[in-house]
C-alpha cells in the first residue's frame, strides 16, 4: 500500500472487522479516502489472525473464505485450512487448522466457521470488488504492514 498511500496522498484509511473474538481473526479492510467528493473506495482485503498475515490479496482472502465455507469437505488442496480430526472431552470432533506462520497452531469449530463467513458477508455488503481487484496487485505484506502503521493499528520501528 506503501505506492498507493503516495499515489493517494496518504488518503488510505485501514478498518476491520473482527470474524471471530476469542481467535483475534479480523478482516482488514484498505479504503482510498478521495476529500474531493467524500468518498472512500475500498482497495484490498486481508485476513489476519492475531499479528499475522494469513492473506495479502483480495483473491487469497476469497480462497481463505472459500475453505472456511467447504469446512472438511475440503481436501489436501487448501492453501489456508487443513482439515482435521481430535479428540475433546472424549468426543472426535471435525476441525479446521490454520498454522500461523509463527507455527502457532488455531483450531476452527464448524459454527465458528459458519460465523465467520456469515460476518464476511454483511462487512462486504454494499461494495463493489470490480475496482478492488485492479489494485490488489500493488500491495503486498510489507506495503499492507506500512500502511497498518502509519494508521496505528501496529507500531513498528523500522522496516526492512
Amino acid at each position: 500500500m506503501d505506492e498507493n498511500i503516495e499515489k493517494y496522498n496518504g488518503k488510505i484509511d485501514i478498518s476491520h472487522v473482527v470474524l471471530d473474538h476469542d481467535k483475534d481473526i479480523k478482516l482488514l479492510r484498505g479504503f482510498e479516502i478521495v476529500p474531493d467528493i467524500n468518498k472512500r473506495y475500498m482497495r484490498n482485503v486481508v485476513v489476519m489472525i492475531k499479528d499475522e498475515f494469513i492473506t495479502s490479496n483480495l483473491t487469497d482472502s476469497i480462497r481463505f473464505k472459500e475453505e472456511l465455507i467447504l469446512f472438511t469437505g475440503g481436501d489436501l488442496q487448501n492453501k489456508f485450512l487443513c482439515t482435521t480430526t481430535r479428540t475433546i472431552k472424549k468426543e472426535i470432533v471435525h476441525s479446521l487448522l490454520v498454522i500461523l506462520p509463527s507455527k502457532k497452531e488455531i483450531f476452527i469449530g464448524k459454527a465458528e466457521a459458519r460465523t465467520m463467513v456469515t460476518m464476511w458477508n454483511m462487512a462486504m455488503q454494499g461494495y463493489s470488488f470490480s475496482r478492488i481487484s485492479e489494485f490488489e496487485t500493488n500491495q503486498s505484506l510489507e506495503t499492507w504492514t506500512r500502511a497498518l502503521e502509519r494508521n496505528g493499528y501496529l507500531e513498528i520501528d523500522s522496516i526492512g
